[in-house]
């Protein structure tokens, strides 16, 4: 299954689980916000990233635009 990863970020904080829990689909950019390596990935390493990041600010939805996360 392919999902497709939106970061919020004006919701995004700047925390980084995204980032070390799923670090090839995850990154911290310059300016300290989450940003998205691929926008779309098969990794379900990326929902699980999702569903730790305290703010909500990421959505993972599937090929259908279901929300997964």
């Amino acid at each position: 299954m392919t999902y497709r990863i939106i970061i919020d970020r004006d919701l995004c904080s700047g925390f980084g689980a995204c980032a070390d829990l799923d670090p090839d689909t995850f990154a911290m950019g310059d300016d300290g916000i989450a940003v998205v390596l691929a926008e779309t990935t098969g990794r379900a390493e990326a929902a699980e990233a999702a569903r730790a990041c305290p703010m909500a600010a990421i959505r993972v939805v599937d090929d259908s635009g279901a929300a997964v996360v």
